[in-house]
């Protein structure tokens, strides 16, 4: 028996090890791609262990993506933020003050699932009669018509596992509905609220077809920023990797901030689920 679980523990050793080399190996090779030089990134048989190192393309990328590097942040963040709260909210009264079958949520949640192209020439046509092109509400907004149903039917699971006799009780003490909701549920529900705001930040931060259309040089995003780092050849790879790399950073800032927070969040859709 002891043979039998030594054999065990190293198969499963063995299996986690290939899996997670696996998955961080894209990583890797990511990095690897933005600190050689071009004429190593393009040899086949590629060399994962390069023998040169350069940061040429990395002073070209922290130059040329700066601006775009902002306008997603700033984009993204308030995409998230916005859209989470009144994901709550709505969500809120969906839980308490509608009926379990009430059909509107399904058409809540399905224009999640429109694609982006079928609303695009309408946006477009919507933000150019207005003046908004290449501005940040133009690419906001229609974050917002999907992120917010995202966030209502995700917080509005949260919400009804909470007990509504919490609320009743701080609404018998004097409280208002609004200081019952903010001051009861949602620290209740703030791991979950956590998930939501985490999610939606990396859909908009990922976002590429508005921002491609509604978009050019003022309000231009990093995604599509990387997408237009090419030359005569083809992509120029060491700079597209080193964007990506600097593409990770604030959703992986913000999961390891997060953390302790987000594993509760996601704890909870598991055990709801």
């Amino acid at each position: 028996m002891d043979l039998k679980k030594i054999f065990v523990k190293i198969m499963a050793t063995l299996v986690i090890l290939v899996a997670v080399t696996i998955t961080l190996f894209p990583i890797y090779w990511m990095i690897l791609t933005s600190i050689a030089p071009g004429e190593v990134v393009m040899t086949y048989p590629p060399k994962f262990v390069p023998t040169s190192l350069t940061l040429e393309w990395w002073s070209y990328t922290l130059e040329s993506i700066r601006d775009p590097l902002i306008n997603s942040l700033v984009i993204a963040g308030s995409t998230s933020v916005i859209s989470t709260i009144l994901g709550f909210v709505a969500g809120y009264g969906f839980a308490r003050f509608r009926r379990p079958d009430d059909n509107i949520l399904f058409w809540i949640l399905s224009i999640r699932f429109m694609p982006a192209i079928v609303a695009i020439i309408p946006y477009y046509l919507l933000f150019s009669s207005l003046g908004l092109l290449d501005t940040y509400p133009a690419v906001i907004i229609p974050h917002l018509g999907i992120g917010i149903p995202f966030a209502v039917w995700l917080l509005r699971g949260t919400i009804i596992a909470i007990p509504k006799e919490l609320e009743e009780a701080a609404l018998v003490d004097g409280c208002t509905r609004w200081q019952a909701l903010f001051r009861i549920v949602f620290p209740l529900a703030l791991p979950s609220f956590l998930v939501t705001l985490l999610f939606t930040f990396i859909w908009s931060w990922n976002e590429f077809m508005y921002a491609l259309v509604l978009t050019d040089v003022r309000a231009r995003v990093l995604t599509v920023a990387i997408a237009g780092m090419r030359e005569a050849h083809g992509l120029m790879w060491g700079a597209v990797s080193a964007a990506a790399v600097v593409a990770t950073v604030p959703t992986l800032t913000i999961a390891l901030v997060l953390q302790r927070q987000l594993v509760s969040g996601l704890a909870f859709y598991r055990t709801k689920g």
